[in-house]
């Protein structure tokens, strides 16, 4: 199947038009319109991921965050983008990013991540513009200190990686959440009536605020909810794409951060 065709399927459902005017969705590097018989699908660009893509000779990547953010003035092998993009050309490897159009659209991160949190009724929190965000029941209230033990084996994360400010006994029925990095959304989630907002990448004042607006606030980790990413993408290319193209998960570990 052509690349073209391929990147034709996603941007059916996650349109380039939808994404954020910061965002650099869709084709980072370009090499032609080749037959491909393999995808890899992957949370980002890393030397790991280039070396597992050329070691299998496969000539596309798909990406959750782009490789390319900015205006891009020079290529510099020195650098460590100029460096990626060198590689891929010399293996002939291109790369395509759907970012916060996956982050947004029916399907996509937010909403997979809904549904391995077992909620129901999901819908885009009332009031948030972007659409990125998700708002959902839990089936039976529990407390947070409950739920939050449910989401470490649902999502397969150590929970010596979460970090939380609130009331863990607290009942929840009502959950946000924004996959990546989404703690701008939090007062929307108050506002819409959510008893606990997930998301990733807090700062230390927004946790304040949270704290004292009486918000409890779960932080997963930037990885902790997109690696969910590769499973949802390999998911919709396998309805997309003909049986004979296999669909590959990269094996790197992308989480940069260790508990010592």
């Amino acid at each position: 199947m052509r690349i073209c065709e391929i990147v034709k399927g996603i941007e059916e459902y996650f349109p380039l038009s939808s994404q954020e005017n910061w965002d650099n969705s869709g084709f980072q590097v370009k090499l032609g319109n080749p037959d491909v018989q393999e995808i890899l699908v992957a949370l980002e660009i890393t030397e790991e991921v280039i070396d597992e893509a050329a070691r299998q000779g496969i000539k596309l990547i798909i990406t959750h965050h782009p490789l390319l953010f900015g205006s891009l003035r020079q290529i510099d092998q020195s650098d460590m983008v100029g460096n990626y993009v060198c590689r891929l050309v010399q293996a002939g490897i291109s790369v395509y990013s759907t970012h916060t159009p996956f982050d947004k659209c029916a399907g996509g991160n937010n909403d997979y991540l809904g549904r391995l949190l077992h909620l129901k009724d999901i819908r885009p929190i009332a009031g948030e513009e972007t659409g990125i965000c998700r708002e959902g029941l839990i089936d039976g209230a529990c407390t947070v200190r409950e739920y939050v033990l449910q989401i470490e084996k649902w999502l397969r994360l150590p929970r010596n990686q979460f970090r939380f400010t609130g009331n863990p006994e607290a009942v929840v029925e009502k959950v946000g959440l924004c996959t990546g990095a989404g703690a701008e959304f939090l007062e929307q989630a108050r506002v819409a009536g959510c008893d606990l907002f997930i998301t990733g990448d807090v700062k230390y004042h927004t946790a304040q605020a949270a704290r004292e607006t009486g918000m409890n606030l779960l932080d997963l980790g930037h990885f902790g909810t997109e690696y969910i990413f590769m499973e949802n993408m390999r998911e919709w290319l396998q309805r997309l794409i003909p049986d004979g193209v296999r669909v590959m998960l990269s094996e790197v570990n992308f989480n940069p951060f260790i508990i010592l």
